[in-house]
């Protein structure tokens, strides 16, 4: 049991937890619950009294700088989604694809129910393409 002292109103407080590297979270004699500056808090030993010790926070591996921006945990998609892709993406995109093709895969998309591919398979119907080595290449998806 850590007790301190709050050198602003002279209560003797128990440290439950540290809330980051300037607050803390303190139970007071009459069990309120608060957060109290580290600055304000003063180590306590009963029968002794301030000892004049402040609580530092302890640094965890896992602290980060708030100013460095972590990095991604899931990597950018670079497929193309052929649910909101142009005409113009398409063709540039998939190997093997022109333009007037990619004009007949969006004509199938558009004549699909709610205009959208829901599998893969489905693009299948456009002729002139390899599409086992397109999806074997994961340059596609539908989304």
């Amino acid at each position: 049991m850590s007790l301190f002292q709050n050198q602003k109103t002279g209560q003797i407080v128990e440290l439950i937890s540290y809330h980051d590297k300037d607050y803390a979270m303190v139970k007071t004699q009459t069990g309120a619950v608060n957060y109290v500056a580290l600055a304000e808090l003063h180590a306590y030993e009963p029968g002794r009294g301030r000892t004049g010790q402040q609580p530092v926070a302890p640094m965890k591996k896992d602290d980060v700088d708030p100013d460095v921006v972590p990095p991604q945990a899931i990597p950018p998609d670079t497929r193309l989604n052929l649910n909101m892709a142009s005409a113009e993406a398409i063709a540039d995109r998939i190997k093997g694809v022109g333009y007037s093709t990619a004009k007949r895969i969006l004509e199938l998309r558009m004549s699909l129910p709610g205009e959208r591919f829901a599998t893969l398979d489905q693009v299948r119907q456009v002729g002139r393409v390899d599409w086992d080595e397109v999806i074997k290449a994961d340059l596609i998806y539908v989304a």
